[in-house]
């Protein structure tokens, strides 16, 4: 059976319609290999994405596809935001502008360096790769806006 030359058109055109949709849904968003955090669709996750800088860390903000993230660079830095508690309550902390960060050890490694809010609700994490310079600096700048999560309690054991 022969198909006519109106039906390959036809199918030829669907055929570029759903390529070129794919093409778009490709790049309209990214996740960076980012997950996000139970929780990171609340109002008070969305509401620190929102006041997370367009520049850190020398990169500029790319939006990912996950609620309640902000990365930056190719994943350079990437902010998550929920209800994460992967850090012991024992771990030491330090206050880096009135907000309480642990190191998260099983997500530190190899030059990466991930921090958590302490005693915030709901909680903030940052991961900050190797290629940032002043890692503490990034830390810094984020915890300007992480002191706006409601603060629950402080940290009793510091390093």
């Amino acid at each position: 059976m022969e198909m006519t030359s109106a039906r390959r058109l036809a199918q030829a055109g669907v055929i570029a319609v759903c390529a070129a949709a794919l093409a778009a849904c490709g790049a309209s968003s990214r996740s960076y290999n980012v997950s996000g955090a139970p929780g990171g669709d609340s109002a008070a996750c969305s509401g620190l994405v929102g006041k997370a800088p367009q520049k850190l860390g020398g990169y500029k903000r790319s939006d990912s596809d996950q609620k309640g993230t902000a990365v930056w660079g190719d994943g350079d830095v990437v902010l998550r935001c929920g209800n994460i508690s992967d850090v012991p309550e024992s771990a030491s902390c330090t206050s880096v502008k009135g907000v309480d960060w642990v190191v998260n050890a099983r997500k530190t490694h190899d030059g990466v360096k991930t921090v958590l809010s302490y005693g915030r609700s709901p909680a903030a994490e940052v991961t900050v790769s190797q290629q940032i310079k002043d890692q503490d600096a990034v830390i810094g700048k984020v915890s300007g806006i992480v002191s706006g999560l409601t603060k629950q309690k402080t940290c009793a054991k510091r390093s």
